[in-house]
């Protein structure tokens, strides 16, 4: 009994290594996968990271969207305006004191007077900014009765860019002929690249001259004012006579004109008798043409009889 117990005993305590030895491993399986478990998550944590750089980036790129500059429209703008008023002197002055209050000037002037020296009519052609040709139309108006308006607008925004373009390339054409220039060894090669070179300067002064002119009339609008006095229409204004070749030439048509209608006005006047005399003369000098083709009948020649005494 006593081997027996001392057996079960010893089996007892086998057993209970054995399942402590079993339990250990299972911790430890655990306790490795644990950390592995960690790791999976870290890394699909870091993986999920550089994702957020990436959506930085995508508002990044919309920012670079919002930061880039839009193009200005550039307007060109013309109007023209006439004011009835009781003194156009008056009106004159006011006029030009709204335009000048708004930065603006007159770029040109022409008046008319009557016989006592009173101006009775203004035509002025005044320049505003361009953000101010509404409020110069509304205080012009404003200074009597308001007879015409006309405005017009004229979109030049591609004409702009494309000039613009046009600079930027052409500057660039001519650092490259100035590179030539500078390798350039014959005298050959030095006068062709100077002579290209010259007329590329030319281009590029030209366009510089068409941008500085679109960039004016973009940004000063024209408005032509005509200011009457209450009552009297308009008066025209005489246009100066012509001189040298212009003038010429101009008396020399006028001169060809009125002698061809002076030809043509007596050829109207004589062709219905013109085509009578046809329709009378044609035929008679058919018939006549006709006589003068029949031949004359000549009288019938008898033969001579043989004298008398004669031996037949």
């Amino acid at each position: 009994m006593g081997r027996i117990r001392a057996v079960a005993a010893a089996m007892a305590v086998v057993g209970i290594v054995v399942l402590a030895g079993c339990g250990g491993s299972g911790n430890d399986q655990a306790t490795s996968e644990a950390p592995a478990a960690r790791q999976d998550s870290g890394e699909s944590a870091g993986a999920a990271k550089p994702q957020e750089p990436a959506a930085g980036k995508s508002q990044g790129a919309g920012g670079d969207s919002k930061d880039e500059p839009t193009i200005t429209r550039a307007i060109i703008k013309t109007g023209s305006l006439t004011v009835e008023g009781e003194n156009v002197s008056d009106l004159r002055q006011k006029a030009v004191a709204a335009i000048t209050s708004l930065q603006g000037q007159v770029a040109s002037e022409d008046t008319g007077s009557d016989t006592d020296g009173n101006i009775t009519r203004a035509n002025l052609v005044l320049k505003v900014p361009t953000k101010s040709f509404e409020t110069a139309i509304q205080r012009l108006s404003d200074l009597g009765k308001r007879l015409q308006i006309h405005q017009e607008s004229t979109d030049v925004t591609e004409q702009v860019v494309d000039v613009a373009s046009r600079i930027q390339s052409q500057r660039a054409s001519l650092d490259r002929m100035r590179a030539l220039m500078a390798r350039a060894n014959t005298i050959g090669e030095i006068v062709n690249v100077e002579s290209e070179l010259t007329r590329r300067e030319a281009d590029l002064e030209s366009l510089l001259a068409k941008q500085k002119n679109l960039a004016l009339q973009t940004e000063l609008a024209t408005l032509t004012l005509t200011l009457i006095e209450k009552g009297k229409p308009p008066v025209k204004v005489e246009e100066e006579p012509d001189k040298g070749f212009v003038a010429g030439l101009k008396s020399g048509w006028k001169a060809f004109t009125a002698a061809f209608s002076a030809i043509a006005t007596a050829f109207g006047a004589l062709l219905p008798f013109l085509v009578l005399l046809a329709l009378i003369l044609v035929p008679l000098w058919r018939f006549r043409h006709k006589l003068r083709r029949q031949p004359a009948m000549q009288p019938a020649v008898q033969p001579t009889p043989p004298p008398a005494g004669s031996g037949q």
